[in-house]
């Protein structure tokens, strides 16, 4: 055998692979270690490897257990000194915490393939989000790579950047030559050795990230693992973001992540806690108050002694403010937390963080500098101090162009906020921004841009809602009422009709000190959001409101009187509504463009009279108008309007053809805005025609889908739409004949599970859903 007489570690090594025919790549991959260290214990720059690192090469050489014995007799001994310590891990090794890590696996995975690849890896990320516990699960995943192993700096206590590199000459065992540079010094110990070195807690020492850069120039076979809030910003860095834990439970209905973090450890402290399936809401809403930050996951749940799952979750606020004693000082609560990543910004960033406490749900930079102008602060340095609240991980950049603070931050900035007595300030600047931006997009939901003022507006409801509770709050009536006014439509079309109700009614209850139009306004949007609840009387009033305090408005009067005349519509009353639509006309025409969309449904309004007197060729010839305005102003809500009326004409004229054209175009059109309660009343509508073809594996699928949205909505939806109940009862009773009460029923309940788009994609296309499976059993 080649191995003979080879005596020593770096030659027998050497043996051993040329007998098995290995190349340094090839071994280093089958022992699950890098080429350098395979090439450093040949050449014998490294003679005392780790145990595990010879029990892995034994294993990728396939030794016997002489061989195996052999390979580790050819390690030279320790000194005497050495060989009477313990054995098991020095006091340099990782420290090995008392609790699992829980719903890191991904991380682990991904942040040791990094270190493979890149000699300095940085996880960044806000405090308590467990930068630290993933460094240390790395450090361990990773220890067999490194011959030398992987060393442990504790950052935290430190003050001074000069501090960073004698912290790792102290870690590995520099002897210091108080002559010359701590970098040289660190230098000669590390040359030739191969280690994996994790900086903990960073942030505070930015300004020595020139010298880790450094070290790692002098010495190739260092890696760095570091944590900071922020990245160190020097040449070779590979960034990764710690993200919170995901708070939605998992698709096969098993807790999430930070659901399991809390439970583990609160159940640490009382066995049981959070075990009845009654309380699984409380835990999910603790954990998503806590936007999965597992610190803040970790405190809430050392009050599980006390405290059972709703009422933690009633008192979050308080049990954040001790925590466990072991934990380091900046970490007991989850404001000595945030006050240690607070004392790290400069006044501007100090001062824009408050500022930032006043949205909910986000914002962008641009709503951002607008707010911050409004508030008095220069809109030019917002730019710079957000760069700077996100390389410190409080300001976290979430999708294109969106900003955030993580719950517990957000907190944090609001009570700084009203501590500075800054808190009415910036809230009036937030509550007049989001009231222009309201404004400024209202228009557009009645023309073509409604599908980019809606996706804005989706993207900013809570701020609206936040700004006009705020405003009430501090007895400024007028900003809400006119928001109702200019959300209205929003909420219509976004099927928000009872949050819009409550909204445009709790201003109203303020009336008295509103100027006429805003309080007819605002009427106005609480009379349509009781409407579309088929609250008939109550938008009556409000409709009666809004014509009183109109004052001789053209839009406010159309939009009044046709408001009447829908009521007069649902009672039957045709020529008192008749009447009501031409006024409303009337009056839309006085105010020119802006009011044309009255103009627009008056005239379609009229044409569902025309229709209900049985005069289909009047019906077509009105609604037929209201659809080229629409057209016209590529209004795709008032032409899907129009075109359900007019399939309502064709259906009753039996022109089926025509009918699912007319049907067709106006579910592409609904689909494009979103409108669920429009959407609804399509399906009705495709069920009642696919009776009609002799289609009727359709019918209890279209049904029970519209059924579903309904529900979802909390309304029946349109009133000022009128089809004829007794058609789609009659298309349901002969599905039912045709297919039998079980293959109806179950087809009824697999239509009511359909997603609106799959739903609607049966109206789009004759053939789907037609074949039923037969009832199982």
């Amino acid at each position: 055998m080649g191995t003979r007489g080879a005596s020593t570690l770096g030659p027998l090594l050497r043996a051993l692979r040329e007998d098995a025919g290995l190349s340094q790549e090839e071994l280093a991959e089958r022992a699950g270690l890098s080429p350098h260290a395979i090439s450093a214990l040949e050449r014998g720059t490294r003679t005392r490897p780790y145990p595990h690192t010879l029990r892995s090469l034994a294993a990728a050489l396939g030794l016997s257990e002489e061989g195996r014995a052999g390979l580790l007799a050819a390690v030279p001994s320790r000194s005497p000194r050495a060989a009477a310590s313990t054995p098991g891990p020095g006091p340099r090794d990782l420290p090995v915490p008392a609790t699992p890590l829980i719903g890191r696996d991904d991380d682990v995975r991904r942040v040791t393939d990094l270190v493979r690849t890149s000699r300095l890896v940085t996880l960044s990320g806000p405090g308590g989000v467990g930068k630290t516990r993933l460094s240390l699960a790395v450090g361990t995943a990773v220890r067999a790579r490194y011959v030398d192993g992987v060393r442990l700096v504790e950052l935290a206590p430190l003050r001074e950047p000069a501090q960073l590199l004698q912290a790792v000459a102290d870690t590995v065992d520099v002897a210091r030559d108080p002559s010359r540079p701590v970098l040289d010094d660190v230098v000669e110990r590390l040359r030739g050795q191969q280690l994996l070195l994790v900086l903990d807690n960073v942030e505070h020492l930015l300004d020595a990230a020139p010298d880790v850069a450094a070290l790692l120039a002098a010495v190739p076979d260092l890696t760095v693992l570091a944590t900071s809030r922020a990245p160190l910003r020097v040449r070779g860095e590979t960034e990764y973001a710690v993200e919170p834990l995901e708070v939605e439970d998992l698709p096969d209905g098993s807790p999430s992540p930070a659901a399991r973090l809390l439970l583990d450890r609160a159940q640490r402290v009382k066995p049981g806690w959070g075990a009845d399936p009654g309380d699984a809401d409380a835990v999910t809403a603790t954990c998503e108050r806590l936007a999965g930050l597992p610190l803040a996951l970790e405190l809430a749940a050392a009050r599980a002694r006390l405290l059972d799952p709703a009422s933690l979750l009633d008192r979050l606020d308080s049990a954040l403010e001790a925590g466990p004693r072991d934990l380091p000082p900046r970490q007991r609560t989850m404001r000595a937390t945030l006050d240690w990543s607070h004392g790290l910004l400069d006044e501007p960033g100090r001062r824009l963080l408050r500022l930032m406490g006043v949205f909910v749900g986000g914002t962008t930079l641009g709503d951002l500098e607008a707010v911050a102008q409004r508030a008095g602060t220069d809109r030019s340095e917002v730019a710079t101090s957000l760069e700077e609240l996100v390389e410190h991980s409080l300001v976290l950049a979430d999708g294109p162009g969106r900003l955030r603070l993580l719950e517990p931050v957000a907190q944090y900035a609001r009570d700084l906020l009203q501590e500075s007595g800054e808190w009415e300030r910036a809230t009036a600047a937030h509550a007049a921004h989001y009231l222009a931006v309201a404004t400024e997009h209202s228009a557009s939901y009645r023309d073509g841009g409604q599908v980019e003022a809606l996706a804005r507006i989706d993207l900013e409801h809570a701020n609206m809602n936040a700004a006009a509770e705020r405003a009430l709050a501090a007895g400024d009536v007028e900003t809400p009422a006119r928001m109702a006014w200019e959300l209205w439509l929003y909420w219509w079309l976004r099927g928000h009709h009872e949050h819009g109700r409550r909204f445009a009614e709790g201003a109203l209850e303020h009336a008295d000190s509103l100027e006429a139009q805003v309080r007819a306004r605002a009427a106005l949007g609480a009379a349509t959001m009781a409407f579309a609840m088929d609250d008939v009387p109550t938008a009556a009033g409000w409709w009666g409101v809004a014509h009183q305090h109109a004052g001789g408005s053209p839009d406010i009067l159309s939009n009044a009187v046709a408001g009447e005349g829908l009521v007069a519509l649902m009672a039957g009353d045709l020529p008192r509504a008749q009447r009501l639509f031409d006024e409303a006309i009337v009056h839309a025409e006085a105010g020119g463009p802006p009011v044309e969309w009255t103009w627009a449904l008056g005239h379609i309004w009229l044409g569902t009279v025309a229709l209900l007197r049985e005069d289909p060729d009047e019906a077509v010839r009105l609604i037929g108008e209201g659809l080229a305005s629409a057209r016209r102003r590529e209004d795709r809500l008032t032409s899907y309007i129009a075109l359900y009326n007019l399939f309502q004409v064709e259906l009753a004229r039996g022109d089926h053809a025509a009918a699912r054209r007319h049907l067709e175009e106006g579910t592409a059109l609904s689909l494009e805005t979103g409108d669920q309660a429009n959407l609804a009343y399509l399906l009705d509508a495709g069920a009642v025609l696919a009776a009609a073809s002799g289609q009727h594996a359709r019918v209890p699928l279209l049904l029970g889908a519209a059924q579903a949205i309904r529900e979802a909505q909390g309304s029946h939806g349109y009133g000022y739409y009128r089809p004829d109940p007794a058609t789609i009862t009659a298309a349901a009773d002969d599905a039912r004949a045709h297919l039998g009460p079980d293959r109806y029923d179950d087809a009824l309940d697999t239509g009511r599970g359909l997603a609106p788009a799959a739903a609607a994609a049966m109206l789009r296309d004759p053939a789907a859903g037609a074949r039923l499976p037969d009832r199982a059993g």
